[in-house]
């Protein structure tokens, strides 16, 4: 029987869930077998997932119930994420606050085994399961913050969704990480950022075939050209968001891409349209029982409907939905208020449980060890070892659920001019040497002129008057040599000083060929300094026709910087590896193509692994030894590049080298 039990299950699958979920149903009721109904469970609650919260609950709290029952704790840790997901849709905030506490402190057990036979989604996964599951408890609360309105809160968890995704290189966790991000600074109007996360996001969906929730992404990058007043594309990515909300059954991603397209409509004053999107995204929120969403719930719907019925001049229908939109908004805002103050009794009442569980060890281990002590020292050790105790447990506990705006930006600060210090310690060995030139020149005419003086005194003194006169035009020529080496050596440090400070973000045209230039030698000469067995052979070819280009100097600077800085320590590792027989060449070339201005930085080393080629970019992301680099340096310059309008991109071929390419507006 078991074994007919798998077989129909494994036919029912392929032909989809969505018209088989009956079927599954039957087998589900019929089989005693544990994996067999964990996995009916698993598939029946991804067909609810994005379509109807109380029964995709209920097949989240059927697969808990069976995991506990064969002792499956990473089953039952995913199971447990998945109910906290269900209760936040359904506003039930506490209760997803309570099962992600739940399913934290399984996968915080040292003892949590790493090996299981369960499958735990529809998306295989192999690997590293205790960082799976971190990955998805900070996912769900990054929604349980969005819930909240927390924007650093969800900033934090997505992107440590995401990080984790990255690491352990499963692509649902990536993509849902970088889709919601991409949400987070929706909301804050930050929108180059959203259409990068949006479009990564796509790229992995599409790349991984995990599209469930493609439609989402859809109508994201459509409120970014919204927002940037190109209705034509927007709506096009609207309907996409329809199209593949209603191919994938996410329901959620269909009613809130209707939402889109009814606002569009209602705001050009179709009436039409905009009543046939108000009429479908109630029906859509009706069936999928989402009644708290910050987005999408019930109220909303009523009130679409309603403005709809008003804008076709039916107004009897009109006020009706009004009424309701009132009605069913004031039960919702109890709802959502009392839903807070859930979660956050519950936070309070954890804290509470956690102080009294150390409390308690502490008073049973005094009673054993400190019969002798008097009872203000007692008090007081008891005080600190709580508090102690508690701050740990507090700090475990923030890794998932808490994280401030304030610590956020303060890293992101450090980080960035961390990064952009550390760089000025690469230049400063080049500064000191280019510095040098200037000076030398500075001292060498100044005592060639007081010997001139001394001779034009002399002169005088005999009455030559031709002979002064020359060495006077002489020492006027020297002079205008001090100034001219003088002045370099002021725009050197001028440089300097420019890298280091933070940008003012004005831009102003700057010579291109002299930029690269600069930078080059500057990159040259610092590593120079460090390790004088470092050499390699510089080819330039720049276009004169590049001229000067509206930018930011000081910032671009630091992107050829890095370019050019990572092109010689792949060389010379290089060269380090194969030893003679090789030669480390660089090469640094300016072009202008039509309205574009192209900087590049070729080299010949041993080029980046197709495996890692689409993570060079991301933050953190480094090849280099522990200690020798921050994995921020690409990052920031593929955002310096994109917030000038511009692309950063790269061309590799393994075992012979990499193009890195920064390419500008002309007229920006």
């Amino acid at each position: 029987m078991r074994i007919h039990i798998k077989m129909l299950f494994f036919l029912l699958v392929p032909f989809g869930l969505h018209a088989q979920v009956d079927s599954l149903r039957k087998v589900l009721a019929r089989t005693t077998d544990g994996e067999m109904q964990h996995n009916l469970c698993r598939d029946i609650y991804n067909f609810y997932e994005e379509q109807n919260r109380d029964s995709a609950l209920l097949y989240a709290e059927k697969k808990i119930a069976i995991a506990r029952k064969y002792g499956k704790k990473v089953p039952e840790a995913y199971s447990l994420i998945s109910r906290a997901y269900q209760f936040t849709g359904l506003g039930r905030l506490g209760e997803a606050y309570r099962s992600l506490l739940d399913a934290f402190a399984i996968i915080d057990d040292p003892k949590l085994s790493q090996k299981e036979d369960w499958q735990l989604s529809v998306s295989p996964f192999k690997g590293d399961v205790r960082k799976l599951l971190r990955s998805y408890v900070h996912h769900i609360s990054g929604i349980l913050m969005l819930r909240t309105e927390n924007i650093q809160q969800q900033i934090f968890h997505f992107s440590e969704a995401g990080r984790m995704g990255t690491e352990i290189n499963y692509a649902p966790r990536q993509m849902l990480a970088y889709m919601n991000l991409g949400l987070v600074y929706l909301s804050i109007n930050k929108l180059d950022s959203v259409l990068y996360y949006e479009k990564l996001s796509e790229q992995i969906a599409y790349r991984s075939g995990f599209v469930k929730f493609l439609g989402i992404v859809k109508f994201t990058i459509g409120d970014v050209y919204k927002a940037k007043g190109d209705d034509a594309t927007a709506l096009a990515y609207y309907y996409e968001g329809v199209k593949w909300g209603k191919e994938q059954h996410n329901l959620n991603a269909w009613n809130r891409s209707y939402m889109r397209l009814y606002r569009h409509y209602f705001a050009a004053g179709n009436s039409d349209s905009a009543l046939y999107y108000a009429l479908n995204n109630l029906r859509l929120v009706q069936d999928m029982g989402q009644i708290s969403g910050t987005e999408t719930n019930l109220g909303v719907a009523y009130e679409y409907l309603s403005k709809g019925y008003q804008l076709n001049h039916q107004f009897d229908s009109a006020f009706k939905y009004q009424g309701l939109a009132l009605t069913t908004k004031d039960s919702l805002t109890k709802i959502r208020i009392r839903s807070l103050s859930d979660l956050q009794n519950l936070s309070f009442g954890e804290q509470l449980r956690l102080q009294n569980l150390e409390k308690e060890r502490t008073m049973y281990q005094n009673k054993v060890r400190t019969y002798a002590l008097l009872s203000g020292i007692v008090v007081f050790v008891l005080v600190a070892v709580i508090l102690y105790r508690n701050n740990r447990q507090k700090h475990k506990t923030n890794k998932v659920l808490e994280s401030t705006l304030s610590n956020l930006r303060s890293t992101q600060s450090q980080l960035v001019q961390s990064e952009k210090m550390a760089s000025l310690g690469e230049l400063t060995a080049g500064i000191a040497h280019e510095i040098q030139n200037p000076l030398n020149f500075v001292n060498n005419f100044s005592e060639v002129n007081t010997e001139l003086l001394t001779e034009m005194k002399d002169e005088l003194n005999k009455g030559n008057i031709d002979d002064a006169k020359a060495i006077a035009d002489d020492v006027i020529d020297n002079e205008q040599k001090i100034n001219h080496h003088g002045k370099r050596a002021d725009a050197i440090v001028k440089g300097m000083l420019q890298h280091s400070r933070s940008s003012n973000g004005v831009k102003e045209p700057t010579d291109i060929n002299a930029l690269t230039d600069e930078y080059l030698r500057l990159a040259y000469h610092g590593l120079r300094a460090k390790d004088k067995s470092f050499n390699v052979a510089m080819q330039t070819d720049f276009d004169p026709t590049v001229g000067s280009v509206n930018i930011i100097p000081q910032d671009i600077g630091r992107v050829i910087l890095n370019l050019i800085t990572n092109a010689f320590y792949v060389v010379d590792q290089k060269k380090k590896e194969i030893g003679e027989g090789y030669e480390p060449i660089v090469s640094i070339s300016t072009k202008k193509n039509d309205d574009k201005v192209e900087i590049s930085v070729k080299d010949n080393g041993n080029g980046i692994p197709q495996k890692i080629l689409d993570k060079i970019f991301q933050p953190f992301f480094t090849t280099k030894p522990t200690g020798q680099g921050t994995g921020l340096g690409l990052s920031l310059s593929y955002d310096i590049v994109k917030a000038h309008g511009g692309e950063l991109k790269v061309e590799t071929k393994e075992g012979e080298g990499s193009i890195f390419s920064i390419i500008l507006p002309a007229n920006n």
